[in-house]
């Protein structure tokens, strides 16, 4: 189905593409969809998040076939030279750009099966240019900034600021660095045994149960809300759920590990 253009000022444009996940019907529409658009501008390639879809796409016409790349990634350049490029986002613009004439690229097609290409010229452009579409980034942003500011100040609206970048801060931080500072303090009783009276150590060992379940209900806030910022935050490799499972899972053994002490160590 034909899609409308992402153009400018929409800020759809500096969204960083994910990375596809899912080989499935939705991925072979998505990429129908593309083709589809391609056809209906004439273009030669096109990015995913130019219609979009937030998901690292690249469909360039090769010949007669429109050859889905997805999941790309340069693994080879060389051989640096400046041309004039224009950009679907920016429609009446044209800069002088610096790009690789030789690259080769690592993708994978629409059924997971990874594939090489070396491009060249024309080719090795074209692919350069949609590739730094799924990162959120434009032409704009490899010139000089005299030239950056000269399209500022022509574009109606300035610049689109970045709106795809990952947040400096996570909320979800929070929960984990609280689980971590009561699992620390936990491990502090410790301590206890040593030189405090036996009523202490009861009194001890009470608070640390209270700690223990503050330090899984910590846990649990940290998963859930991990869950709801990866939906936030899709391009981010650090939200991804892999990546929250495997923190959430060091923290309960960190946890396991000072619980069993304070049974075997600290209860009187």
């Amino acid at each position: 189905m034909i899609q409308p253009l992402i153009q400018y000022p929409d800020p759809t444009m500096r969204l960083i593409s994910a990375n596809v996940r899912f080989f499935n019907d939705e991925l072979t529409q998505w990429i129908t969809d593309i083709r589809d658009t391609m056809i209906a501008n004439d273009l030669d390639a096109l990015s995913a998040i130019l219609i979009g879809i937030q998901q690292s796409i690249i469909v360039i016409k090769e010949g007669e076939n429109y050859i889905p790349y997805i999941n790309a990634r340069l693994i080879k350049h060389s051989d640096i030279q400046t041309h004039t490029e224009r950009s679907i986002y920016y429609p009446g613009i044209s800069v002088d750009v610096d790009r690789y004439n030789k690259v080769t690229v690592v993708s994978e097609d629409e059924n997971a099966s990874p594939f090489y290409r070396d491009l060249e010229g024309e080719a090795a452009r074209i692919f350069q240019q949609h590739f730094d579409y799924c990162f959120g980034s434009t032409f704009v942003d490899r010139v000089d900034r005299d030239m950056k500011q000269r399209i500022h100040d022509h574009l109606e609206f300035g610049l689109v600021k970045d709106g795809g970048s990952c947040p400096t801060i996570f909320y979800r931080d929070y929960f984990k660095r609280g689980a971590r500072y009561v699992i620390l303090g936990i491990a502090a009783t410790f301590a206890v045994p040593f030189f405090a009276s036996s009523q202490i150590q009861e009194w001890t060992y009470l608070i640390d149960k209270y700690l223990i379940a503050g330090a899984l209900l910590l846990m649990i806030g940290y998963f859930f809300y991990a869950q709801y910022e990866s939906q936030q935050y899709k391009q981010c490799t650090s939200c991804q759920t892999g990546n929250i499972i495997g923190t959430l899972a060091f923290l309960m053994i960190q946890l396991a590990v000072v619980a069993l002490g304070v049974f075997l160590w600290v209860a009187p």
